[in-house]
């Protein structure tokens, strides 16, 4: 067996620290193997494998991935260390996302991390049109994942600010093959099935031509809160929590006293009617919605990926490919809430003897949750399409490879059940029919069925059109070999547009909509760009690598970003390797076109001036201004500006032991004028400091106040009608951390073991909320909408032995400082591990059966008092609710 050389080492450092691409034992090859060139994410420059650059890039194998139960895209960038969080589709649950899923690099941000499959890029997703969606990538026909953990805007322009991770896909692929999969959770709900084909023809060596083609179809069922304990219910009150809503059943109402003063009520109080309808305090009743929820959407996703790739004369190289995805996702929350309506004295079902009532006045300010209407059930359809043209070969001394690419993005969504019409609700309580207090007759369930909203609440689409070319060459010799340039070139139209069904949105409160319409003809830009990129071998020891690249925005004017970075020898078996970079990003086409629309808070909240500590004033309207979630401005705003930032890396590879190799690299990173919505909780938390978030009613007009809930309760009142969080530049955030990664080969009772680590821990993250704010510390701690996690890390091992394969995964975060918004109830919530074990098995010709026990030890997600999503009792954005499941899959190659 040769010796482990510095060359052997460099030549595979991009390979083996993706804590899952390769192993030691994998890496030793004949010298006398013939060297190839490759191009790897981060760079332009085609490379000899024998003369890797230690940039600092992670290489993940699908294929290993999947044999430890990873089962979508999505999963596969929560297994990733240096990714703090990702938007997955249980966000869609009561949340509008559409079903979106988004990579997040260092936390800073789906915006900021650039989604690339094959080297280019996707449409934004139709709906936020910020970040692509995960679903759009096509899981089965992956090879690897390349995900370069530093900032790249030099190399590829905007988003790349936290770092790039491409999706690669299969290459020359030759025969057919048909795969099945199952996962069945221990609990109820959540199942998983997978439907893969796919197959190739031709090959590019010997044939000049490879044709292939993948069909992948994934269904999941959904699962209800109560199908786990630990999302059963948003009281518990040992621990604080008390996620309720003021809008129950029987309904709230306000009324006027024997002595002319408003007061609230629920004729049930205070028993209530639990276990929906419970008593915390006051005189009226809170509805537990989350008991009434999915914690786990019904999806489907169908994703169809051909490519035909073509040997040219003069050694060229024409790549035909497409990709076709579709997503749906049906998101079911408790039933609709319908607020600010009114009862006459006429109504049969007018509480005449309810107690201090004035019974010749109307009661007003009713909250009704519609439980005979049923959940509400939400349903998003998604569809992405990208086409992608590639010439590539060589001109003389220069490699080239240029290429157009069109890619789309079309989303709607709109209300399946439960969703109902306010105006009909009313009319019918109106008219006597309808009883928000009790049991309905059949002919009022009839006319509340009849007055379901069914339709689009709105469509989205965004487009993505670009033609680049790259040419790379040789340039001079120097004393540690040939330095090299690469210079591009790349032009690109991005569009989006959204429409809304203006009566159906504006007739059903709750979706939290607006009508709003933004079209392709003012939601548009071009973008054009000049980037070079140079290699300058010095020395043996020594290499120096710079990019520059320059982009001109139709709408924000030009940035020029340059790169710098380099790698020393200090022996046959250590490097060190080192980068700063600038980056820009411009505000993307939601950011400044979004559709600002009237929604709710995630968390509910008392008015500081009219309910303090949750008592209200003698002004103060307990079902109004107490515990309620309250109505938000959301959306873009153009006068909003680009983020500029800063990174630096410098680390180490090194090889320890004979089969052993690590690399430890430092990361820091800055970004000035970040993009994002202004955090409600900190409204909430100091209402004083941001009196000029909260707009209230006695500042509106007449006609203005009509448009918010709260004003129509009483008018004239200075209850708060809406707070404002509409995108914006926020301010600074800066981060810096250590990157660790490692991988090991040994024998372990005679069977061939390999062990792969990868590991991030974040020493600070801080941020301001406003431009010149003080800086808030978010690591370890849970902050405005999420916690920073100080350690995240990933160990994998495999182990062989005959036909038999076993792999094991162990996937860790640490704990962290709650949300705690009620400062009587501190959480410090625990750090979360799971573990999986797979088997396979090649033993019968063309067949390979698999099976793998995801969270063998069915751990729970840790408590967590957190208010952002509508998921209560731990955190869906950084857990798993499925719990310990069984995967079992076969496939068959012919």
């Amino acid at each position: 067996m040769p010796k482990f050389k510095i060359s052997t080492l460099n030549r595979h450092l991009w390979l083996a620290f993706g804590g899952t691409a390769l192993t030691l034992a994998s890496m030793q090859v004949a010298q006398a193997q013939q060297v190839e060139t490759v191009t790897i994410t981060g760079s332009s420059i085609k490379r000899s494998i024998e003369n890797q650059s230690a940039l600092p890039v992670s290489i993940y194998s699908a294929d290993e991935l999947r044999s430890v139960g990873v089962t979508s895209t999505e999963e596969i960038v929560q297994r990733i260390s240096a990714s703090q969080s990702s938007t997955g589709g249980s966000q869609s649950i009561g949340s509008g996302t559409g079903g979106g899923s988004y990579a997040s690099l260092r936390g800073l941000g789906a915006n900021k991390t650039l989604i690339l499959l094959n080297g280019r890029r996707l449409a934004f997703f139709g709906i936020g049109a910020s970040a692509v969606d995960l679903n759009a990538i096509p899981f089965a026909a992956l090879d690897r994942i390349e995900v370069l953990r530093d900032g790249a805007s030099a190399i590829y322009g905007t988003d790349a600010v936290g770092g790039v991770i491409n999706f690669i896909t299969k290459r020359d692929y030759q025969g057919m093959d048909l795969a099945v999969e199952n996962t069945t959770p221990s609990a109820a709900g959540g199942q998983i099935k997978r439907f893969t084909f796919s197959g190739g023809q031709g090959s590019l060596s010997k044939d000049g031509y490879n044709l292939w083609f993948s069909l992948d179809n994934k269904t999941q069922a959904s699962a209800k809160a109560t199908d786990r304990a630990f999302g059963a219910t948003g009281v518990i009150p040992a621990s604080g929590l008390n996620k309720t809503s003021g809008t129950s059943f029987p309904a709230n109402f306000n009324y006027y006293n024997t002595a002319g003063a408003i007061k609230s009520g629920n004729i049930t109080a205070p028993t209530c009617a639990p276990p929906g309808s419970i008593f915390i305090s006051g005189t009226t009743c809170r509805y537990d919605y989350t008991s009434a929820i999915d914690i786990i959407p019904q999806t489907e996703n169908l994703n169809i990926n051909t490519k035909g790739s073509f040997r040219l004369s003069g050694n060229r190289l024409l790549t035909i490919e497409a990709v076709h995805s579709e997503n749906t996702n049906v998101s079911r929350v408790a039933p609709d809430p319908v607020t600010g309506m009114s009862m006459p004295i006429t109504s049969p079902f007018y509480p005449k003897a309810f107690t201090g009532l004035d019974a010749t006045k109307a009661l007003f300010g009713i909250g009704w949750r519609m439980v005979p209407a049923g959940r509400r059930e939400n349903t998003s359809n998604a569809t992405a399409n990208r086409v992608v043209v590639d010439l590539s070969g060589v001109e003389g001394a220069w490699d080239y490879k240029t290429g157009f690419y069109s890619a789309s993005s079309t989303v709607s969504d709109g209300p399946t059940n439960g969703y109902v019409s306010k105006t009909k609700i009313q009319a019918g309580v109106t008219s006597g029919l309808l009883n928000p207090f009790g049991s309905n007759t059949q002919a009022a369930l009839d006319y509340i069925d009849a007055a379901k909203a069914r339709g689009t609440f709105s469509t989205g689409r965004g487009t993505a059109t670009g033609v680049d070319a790259r040419f790379n060459r040789d340039w001079f010799k120097m004393d540690g070999g040939n330095a090299a340039i690469s210079l591009g070139a790349e032009a690109r139209r991005e569009a989006y547009n959204t429409d809304t069904d203006d009566a159906l949105v504006s007739s059903v409160p709750s979706a939290g909509r607006s009508p709003y319409h933004v079209s392709k003809d003012k939601a548009n830009r071009d973008v054009t760009a000049l980037v070079a990129e140079a290699l300058f071998p010095v020395s043996k020891q020594l290499e120096l690598q710079a990019a520059l690249r320059a982009d001109n925005y139709s709408d924000f004017g030009s940035s020029v970003n340059p790169k710098v970075g380099f790698r020393y020898t200090l022996s046959p078996t250590a490097v060190l390797r080192g980068s700063a970079n600038t980056g820009f990003r411009a505000p993307s086409l939601d950011d400044v076109f979004g559709p600002q629309a009237r929604t709710f808070s995630s968390n509910a909240m008392d008015d500081a001036i009219l309910c303090p500590k949750g008592v209200p004033t003698a002004a103060g309207i307990q079902s109004r201004d107490c515990g309620q979630q309250t109505q938000a401005l959301t959306g873009g705003n153009p006068d909003v500006k680009p983020e500029k930032s800063k990174a630096v890396t410098f680390g180490t590879a090194f090889q320890p032991a004979k089969n052993l190799l690590m690399t430890v690299d430092y990361w820091n990173v800055r970004v000035n004028n970040q993009i994002s919505s202004f955090p409600e909780q900190s409204i909430f938390d100091d209402q004083a400091k941001y009196a000029s978030k909260i707009v209230r009613c006695n500042t509106l007009s007449t006609a203005e106040a009509a448009n918010w809930e709260r004003c129509q309760v009483l008018a004239g009142s200075n209850a708060i009608a809406y707070i404002k969080t509409l995108t914006d530049n926020l301010g600074n955030v800066k981060t810096n951390g250590l990157d660790f990664s490692a991988a090991y080969t040994t024998t372990i009772a005679g069977l061939k073991t390999n062990f792969t680590y990868d590991g991030t821990y974040v020493n600070s993250y801080q941020y301001q909320r406003e431009i010149g704010g003080e800086y808030v510390e978010n690591a370890g701690k849970y902050k405005d909408a999420s916690p920073i996690f100080r350690w995240k890390h990933n160990l994998t091992s495999t182990m062989a032995q005959g036909n038999y394969r076993y792999s094991t995964g162990v996937r860790y975060m640490s704990g962290y400082t709650d949300e705690n918004a009620d400062p009587s109830y501190i959480n410090e919530v625990k750090s979360y591990a799971l573990v999986d074990f797979g088997v396979s098995y090649t033993g019968m010709k063309n067949l390979t059966l698999g099976a793998v026990l995801r969270n063998v030890f069915d751990t729970k997600p840790p408590f967590s008092n957190q208010g952002a999503t509508f998921q209560q009792g731990y955190d869906p954005r950084y857990t798993d609710p499925l719990g310990r499941a069984m995967v079992v899959k076969a496939n068959y190659k012919f």
